[in-house]
């Protein structure tokens, strides 16, 4: 069978009509409906979209026979990150996989399809009072899938762990499309080699994953944030310690750029460009009140300008704009976003650094930090009319950074560098 060339309309028109026959004329796109697709600013011309695990084994089968390039694709929440394919004649997706198979509540497991939504998921564990503690942007969008392969964690990773610690076993379909289980559905299951964090994290290259064995646990019974504004960023980022060795342990610690986004400026619009430091505390409420006045009494001593609490919506609202910025959204191709992971210590350096490669090379700043990971988040942007894509900036951040060993990854047409 030859290989498929990219552009070539004629091996396209035999692939669909392939998929077509295995997976129906509603499981199969092209053309204007397949743009839908399209990925920094590459257009798939067939898409599948399998009704199962054997319609995404099937596919993969009929693609490897053809010599086919397959990007899979969620939600396509993350489909900006890092390069753009070199090929792309399929696109592989799973959204039709959207079903929960299993839910124990009693033993805080749940085996789901790749293509559940993390929205839908939320609203079938929230009568249980459980959850899946990985903070997802656009999570009405956003699939399990899709977060697994890009292994998106969050601002609370530093508490309850990051995806592989919360996947306790994979059904995945390889390139040639076998189908392959990874782990179980118990907890404790150590077995042979843990290839299931093989998966995670892979960006699709090793496999589509197809179903998702995952461990959940208890929704706090209530929840609140302290947030201290702060003039200088050492004083903001010298707190983090403090408040992380509280009696009721934060489940999340993050400073950030007091106009990182439009809705966490409105927290502190009298302090103008200054640093906000906010722990969000979950637990009974006794113990959260009384962490929230401890967390208050430690911002006060490191040098607080102001200490805000919020609470219920409010507070949903702050850590979801928080989410959406370290989720790696970006609105616009004249943005890019940055992920720099360092050591703890070594964050206020990546801050430092950042602020002065922005003003060097005439660009805006904004930026977000996991105090307790050591991940920094650096949304770097330019007006209309300016250079379309800041890829020299790109560039010289990622030698700069190099000086402290860090990883950082680039989203919006950029490539991903380690450094």
């Amino acid at each position: 069978m030859a290989r498929m060339e990219s552009g070539s309309d004629s091996p396209a028109r035999e692939l669909a009509e392939r998929l077509a026959k295995v997976l129906g004329a509603e499981g199969v796109l092209t053309g204007d409906a397949a743009a839908r697709y399209t990925a920094q600013d590459v257009v798939p011309p067939v898409v599948a979209l399998p009704a199962d695990a054997d319609g995404v084994s099937a596919a993969l089968s009929i693609a490897a026979e053809l010599g086919a390039a397959v990007v899979p694709w969620g939600g396509g929440t993350r489909q900006a990150l890092g390069m753009p394919p070199r090929r792309c004649d399929l696109v592989l997706s799973v959204e039709r996989l959207c079903r929960v198979l299993l839910y124990d509540p009693a033993d805080l497991t749940i085996v789901a399809q790749a293509g559940l939504t993390h929205a839908t998921l939320e609203e079938t564990l929230a009568p249980a009072g459980q959850m899946l503690p990985l903070d997802v942007p656009l999570a009405r969008q956003a699939t399990l899938g899709g977060t697994l392969a890009t292994a998106s964690a969050g601002l609370r990773r530093g508490f309850y762990g990051a995806p592989r610690d919360l996947v306790l076993g994979l059904r995945v379909a390889d390139a040639g499309g076998v189908l392959l289980k990874t782990g179980g559905r118990v907890v404790k299951n150590v077995t042979g080699y843990d290839m299931t964090r093989l998966y995670i994290g892979s960006l699709g290259t090793l496999g589509v994953t197809v179903e998702v064995n995952l461990k959940l646990v208890p929704r706090p019974e209530h929840e609140a944030t302290a947030i201290g504004v702060f003039r200088a960023l050492d004083a903001a980022l010298g707190v983090a310690e403090p408040l992380a060795e509280l009696a009721v342990r934060p489940s999340a610690i993050a400073a950030l750029h007091a106009h990182a986004l439009p809705e966490l400026a409105a927290l502190a619009p009298e302090h103008g460009d200054h640093v906000l430091v906010a722990a969000r505390f979950p637990g009974p409420p006794p113990a959260v009140a009384r962490a929230l006045a401890e967390a208050e009494a430690k911002l006060h001593l490191a040098g607080a300008r102001a200490v805000v609490r919020l609470e219920g919506e409010e507070q949903q609202a702050f850590w979801s704009a928080a989410t959406d910025f370290a989720g790696m959204r970006v609105p616009t191709t004249q943005a890019a976003l940055l992920r720099v992971a360092v050591l703890p210590l070594e964050v206020g350096d990546v801050l430092a650094m950042g602020q002065m490669l922005a003003a060097e090379h005439g660009v805006a700043l904004g930026w977000m930090a996991d105090a307790v990971v050591g991940v920094a988040w650096l949304r770097l942007s330019r007006d209309i009319g300016h250079a379309p894509r800041p890829e020299r900036e790109v560039a010289a951040f990622g030698q700069a950074l190099g000086a402290i060993h860090s990883t950082l990854v680039a989203r919006r047409r950029m490539a991903v560098v380690h450094v």
